[in-house]
């Protein structure tokens, strides 16, 4: 078995190929999973081709050519785009074949893949966004935010953006005396697929409950109270300055796990860049849940999964189908686990990793999942040009001082241009 990148013609024609993006330790996670498949079915080759660059388009384009992979990963945010132009196969009827029971999975994350009866994808793993916590920092600057905590998986009592703004101040200060801060609460979250959880958190959303228009969501209440929340923090001087804004925050990972940073948001797969500091007891880290405005009970993060698809004009249909039933098998899962990248859709390997885990931080990131839901990307088309549009909402505060409401009214409409096509 080897890897090779995404090829119109593979190197042994009979051999099963599988498109997915992995690169790195994941693809070499990835070649092991295959290699046990491989010595399950003797005489079988499989392939993985890897794009991290530019994939839903060479997968688009060889299933249209005619030279589709037999299985593809599948995205959350580009379900819509496969399900809808009939790309993908339908694997309900397949079920009891391949030993697939849905109870056996976290249930939004099948939710995901499903559309009715049917089931365009075997799921693999996910991630629900969550607040990566530095207990160091917060403690250096006297902020004993989780005091009363228990363990890993408690949250401090009354987790609301009062809480969240008042533990960013504390530790923001200057320390060499330049006038420039050099710890700091939070990074400004620029993006929507980061920042859509704090709408949701302040009991609102970006779209309409069909998908099917955004004016009166994405600059509704709740969404300007979120956009001025997170503006704030940065307007306040509790995030490092614009210049991230637009460029990105490239240190900002580095600057969390040095003690410059008390507060992180991000998902499962950044966990591994922590991973040996923690077990080395370097990074005293948390896992939160995100903050929710002062008038809800509870939090609401978004979530994005994955899973195995098979294209409906693979070469061989039966093989590919048996595939991607061991891709996203129990067997399949804990090899994969072994990456830390993300959270397997099965709950019961989501334990086993949870229990295997001292630090506590994996039953915490599992905790949270029950108050999360899929993204948007999941049901609606063309979604990134939703989030291309969304992105100046709060770039035009910051950089050009404009209403946020004015902004989000005029950004809703032109979203509504897109997801009402």
């Amino acid at each position: 078995m080897s890897a090779v990148a995404c090829s119109p013609t593979p190197p042994d024609p009979d051999a099963l190929r599988v498109a997915l993006w992995a690169g790195g330790h994941e693809l070499e996670i990835e070649q092991q999973v295959v290699e046990r498949y491989e010595a399950l079915r003797p005489g079988t080759r499989v392939l993985l081709e890897s794009a991290p660059n530019g994939y839903e388009e060479r997968l688009l384009t060889s299933i249209a050519a005619g030279r589709p992979p037999d299985v593809y990963l599948l995205d959350s945010p580009d379900i819509p785009t496969f399900v809808d132009r009939g790309l993908a196969v339908d694997l309900a009827p397949f079920r009891d074949a391949l030993g697939f029971r849905a109870d056996s999975l976290f249930p939004q994350v099948l939710d995901a893949f499903r559309r009715g009866e049917s089931l365009f994808a075997l799921p693999k793993d996910f991630t629900p966004m969550v607040l990566y916590a530095n207990r160091g920092t917060l403690a250096a600057a006297g902020f004993d935010l989780l005091a009363d905590a228990r363990s890993n998986t408690g949250t401090p009592n009354g987790w609301t953006w009062n809480d969240f703004r008042r533990a960013a101040r504390a530790v923001t200060r200057d320390t060499d005396g330049d006038g420039q801060p050099d710890v700091y609460g939070f990074d400004f979250p620029r993006n929507l697929y980061q920042w859509v959880p704090f709408v949701w958190s302040a009991g609102g959303d970006i779209l309409a409950p069909d998908g099917g228009t955004a004016t009166g969501f994405m600059d509704g209440q709740p969404a300007v109270a979120a956009y001025a929340f997170l503006t704030g923090l940065a307007e306040d001087g509790l995030t490092p300055g614009a210049q991230f804004v637009q460029q990105g925050d490239p240190a900002r990972e580095a600057r969390f796990a040095s003690g410059g940073q008390a507060f992180l948001l991000s998902g499962h797969w950044t966990l591994p860049v922590f991973r040996d500091l923690v077990d080395a007891g370097g990074l005293d880290l948390a896992i939160l849940p995100i903050p929710h405005h002062p008038s809800q009970p509870a939090a609401t993060s978004v979530l994005y999964a994955s899973g195995w698809a098979v294209p409906p004009n693979a070469a061989n249909l039966r093989r590919a189908i048996d595939l991607a039933g061991f891709l996203a098998s129990p067997e399949a899962q804990r090899i994969r686990a072994r990456s830390g990248l993300a959270i397997p859709s099965r709950i019961d390997v989501a334990a086993e990793m949870a229990a295997a885990d001292p630090t506590g931080v994996e039953a915490a990131f599992i905790a949270l999942v029950e108050g999360s839901r899929v993204t948007w990307g999941a049901y609606v088309r063309d979604f990134s040009r939703v989030e291309a549009l969304a992105v100046e909402i709060m770039d035009r505060r910051l950089l050009n001082g404009e209403d946020l409401a004015l902004s989000a009214g005029d950004v809703a409409r032109r979203v509504d241009e897109v997801v009402g096509r």
